[in-house]
């Protein structure tokens, strides 16, 4: 093992960006916990890189697993450098479409899931003198497109977890980034959720997306993994790191947006916390 190597705890590792990750990492010699909900679909890592892999099962929406799984890493390797919280998926609905538990769902492997994890490792993060917390958010983080409303709430959700966090935690050595990948390779198209009953009234819209998206160019989770390894290396890593040049220029263009309308609207804003008192 290298004598400059870090270890890792990272979620949802069966396949995208948590699998090509642990790869990287294990292979320039890292430690990594390997973790999925099903842990069959890890297994395979502590036989390829005994010693410095550690396969566990961990649903992020069951707080019982989010407890031993800390609990296991730490036993294995005493300390953890970098927790990433890559568990998630997609949902592509109406907001008046999806059914409620989807909903649900949703936020509570998005948002709710990474908060337990984030929780369950923040105090051991603090008593060792430090760490790195690497949030899995989107570009769907900072822009939103039609149908996609409720998923982009969970990650805008994840955006502003992060920011916060990053603020409660640097005192105590402890770095917080959110990751906001645009279109990769991964299973996120074929597995999002999808609305049970579709409404008429968005199938034009329905049509358009499918067809935006299936001629979608996507990059390699692969190369994603390696400017997050990057990351982890960096003295002092952004708090937010937009991944892929597709994300770049949505995201770029969304704050060209929003700044054109703060402008627009400037002087009433100024004027909004005085009109009542000149009314009266």
């Amino acid at each position: 093992m290298r004598e400059d190597a870090k270890t890792w705890f990272i979620t949802g590792c069966a396949t995208g960006f948590g699998r090509a990750l642990a790869m990287l990492a294990l292979e320039r010699g890292d430690r990594v916990a390997v973790t999925d909900r099903d842990r069959a679909a890890v297994a395979e890592w502590e036989e390829r890189y005994p010693g410095t892999a550690l396969a566990l099962q961990l649903d992020v929406t069951r707080p019982d697993e989010v407890a031993a799984a800390a609990d296991a890493a730490f036993a294995r390797f005493g300390r953890i450098d970098l927790l990433v919280n890559n568990a998630g998926y997609g949902l592509q609905a109406a907001v008046e479409e999806a059914g409620e538990d989807q909903i649900r769902r949703l936020f509570e492997v998005n948002l709710f899931g990474m908060i337990d994890v984030i929780r369950a490792f923040v105090p051991r993060l603090r008593d060792q003198g430090g760490g790195h917390v690497i949030n899995f958010s989107s570009v769907g983080g900072r822009v939103t497109a039609p149908l996609l409303a409720l998923y982009a709430a969970s990650k805008f959700a994840v955006e502003g977890l992060t920011l916060g966090l990053s603020h409660e935690l640097a005192g105590f050595g402890i770095k917080v980034t959110a990751v906001e990948p645009g279109a990769f390779a991964t299973r996120f198209g074929t597995s999002a959720a999808m609305a049970g009953q579709q409404h008429p009234a968005y199938a034009s819209i329905r049509q358009g997306m499918e067809a935006m998206i299936k001629h979608l160019p996507q990059g390699e989770p692969e190369t994603l993994a390696a400017a997050i390894l990057e990351l982890a290396d960096a003295p002092e890593p952004p708090v937010q790191f937009i991944g892929g040049g597709d994300a770049y220029v949505m995201i770029e263009a969304e704050l060209e947006r929003q700044q054109a309308e703060m402008r627009k609207w400037k002087a009433l804003s100024e004027a909004a916390n005085s009109l009542v008192r000149e009314r009266a």
